[in-house]
């Protein structure tokens, strides 16, 4: 096995953002479990570590937003490496590095992570630790070295942030790795698109035809729908997801304890509506809450949603809140409107376990709050709707979980706000250039928002004076010449008719107009 442990090498992954990772979405779903998060405050200076980094615009992302934070990004693919630090240069961050290392290596001596602003040896200095979609894609040897290099690079009470795939939602997709595998190996070669191809095609060969389903689409069901997406899935995702040797989903037990042996124990998931069990349909909900012991209730919960993905956060040491305190540290903290507020016959929220109705009294009664009162605490939130506090801390996560709030990072928002507007600038200019983002650094929320490239140029037209037809020509012209996709359909297909096309895009800029922009600049985005 050569340098890359069986890794899919040959080309570099998609880039993506993920505000699960944001240090402040982390501390807020430790506290809700009891634990001390890391730091005592927004604005206190801290080291974040990126196992597995990537391209590296999800990390330069939050040193734009956290400008009091040393960044750190690992990486083993030179072209990820390559990129972050280059990106890091274009778009003028500091404190930021980008490391070319293998876990192997760092598992056998992990001073290269020690941050610069260390004063002891070692490298058990940082506040929080991310791997994001690596753990169950690498061989064993190179996962427990990933492990080992979290533990010893989290500082006690440190929080180690761990993304990866499950059983049993992934046990439909087992049979076409199986197969992407056996084509790599013996038909179509190293060549890890024309493999996915032969297996995806022979697959549903196998499956047969909804009407009359082969065997192994009956034992299967959902393998059919995977199948039929997968032409359209971005070819890098599938070659990164399915081309690897180690690629291996792990039930929600086997994983924990793989990493209770490194001495990292199960805390939270960033997953926010998951941080409550009570939550669950009422059936699963009285299974799982029977089951005192942690290993076999995180089983029952993961088999009863047929879980495929978690986003487990993991600790160096806890420190244990009483109730008391956890509700007093999280009625300090701050939250802010992430959308205006817009009429609803009820509020809904989408989650693992099915769609949860919450209060609409409460929740119109928090956005109601937030839109005239401005930011303020979950305290004053809880006592403006007269909810309990328990109450109140699970709709104000089912409401960060839908993006309709957002935490607020206080008087920490003057030094990111410095620090993102420029950035901002650099990014929609990349944007403008073909660069393959669509995410931009709030300093209120410490967390990235969505903007896309299509938006982007409908509003340097819109600045420009442009609208209708003119605007349109003028959007379509800059797509072309970046070989971009035009306009696109609820489903993600081409939109060819050109009435169409008008019409989504008088929509973008009639919501750019009225909603957008106004809210990129509440939220400190755009000056």
């Amino acid at each position: 096995m050569g340098w890359d442990h069986g890794y899919y090498s040959s080309e570099y992954y998609t880039i993506g953002y993920y505000r699960e990772m944001a240090p402040n979405w982390l501390d807020f779903a430790a506290l809700v479990k009891g634990h001390r998060p890391p730091r005592s405050g927004e604005g206190e200076p801290f080291a974040y570590l990126d196992l597995g980094c990537g391209m590296g615009f999800g990390l330069c992302l939050l040193a734009a937003m956290y400008p009091e934070g040393e960044f750190t990004g690992v990486d083993f693919l030179p072209d990820h490496i390559a990129h972050g630090q280059w990106l890091a240069r274009r778009l003028g961050l500091h404190n930021i590095t980008f490391l070319e290392a293998d876990f192997l290596e760092l598992a056998r001596d992990p001073s290269p992570l020690r941050p610069a602003t260390a004063t002891t040896g070692g490298a058990a200095q940082f506040h929080y630790v991310a791997a994001h979609g690596i753990a169950t894609w690498v061989i064993e040897p190179v996962q427990q070295a990933l492990f080992k290099v979290a533990a010893a690079a989290l500082r006690p009470g440190g929080l180690f942030y761990c993304s990866y795939n499950t059983y049993p939602g992934w046990l439909p997709l087992h049979a076409f790795h199986q197969l992407v595998k056996v084509e790599r190996q013996q038909g179509a070669g190293s060549d890890a698109k024309a493999a996915l191809k032969r297996a995806t095609e022979r697959l549903l060969a196998l499956i047969g035809p909804a009407e009359e389903p082969g065997v192994l689409g009956v034992a299967l069901p959902s393998l059919r729908t995977e199948m039929e997406k997968a032409p359209t899935r971005d070819q890098r995702y599938l070659s990164q997801e399915y081309a690897n040797d180690g690629w291996q989903p792990l039930y929600v037990a086997d994983m924990h304890q793989r990493l209770l042996a490194h001495k990292l124990r199960p805390l939270a998931t960033a997953t926010l509506p998951e941080l409550f069990d009570d939550l669950l349909p009422a059936p699963l909900q009285a299974l799982v809450m029977a089951e005192q012991d942690p290993l076999v209730r995180a089983t029952l919960l993961d088999l009863g949603t047929n879980k495929s993905f978690r986003r487990d956060i993991f600790v160096n040491g806890q420190l244990h809140l009483n109730q008391a305190q956890r509700h007093q540290a999280l009625g300090q903290l701050l939250l802010t409107l992430q959308h205006a507020p817009s009429v609803q016959e009820e509020y809904t929220f989408t989650t693992s376990f099915g769609t949860l109705t919450a209060s609409h009294v409460s929740c119109a009664g928090m956005e109601a709050h937030l839109a005239e009162a401005g930011p303020c605490s979950l305290e004053e939130l809880a006592e403006s709707t007269n909810l309990p506090p328990e109450e109140a801390i699970r709709l104000v996560a089912l409401l960060l979980h839908a993006n309709r709030i957002g935490l607020h990072r206080g008087a920490a928002c003057e030094a990111a706000r410095a620090s993102c507007q420029p950035f901002n600038a650099a990014v929609i200019e990349l944007m403008l250039e073909g660069a393959p983002l669509a995410n931009l650094a709030s300093p209120v929320l410490g967390n990235g928002v969505n903007f896309t490239t299509i938006q982007a140029m409908a509003a340097q037209g819109l600045e420009q004076g442009m609208e209708g037809e003119l605007l349109l020509v003028c959007v379509q012209a800059g797509l072309a010449a970046l070989g971009a996709a035009a306009f696109k359909d609820a489903k993600g297909q081409p939109l060819e008719d050109p009435a169409a096309q008008l019409e989504a895009l008088q929509k973008v800029a009639t919501d750019l107009q009225a909603t957008g922009l106004p809210l990129l600049r509440r939220l400190g985005v755009l000056a």
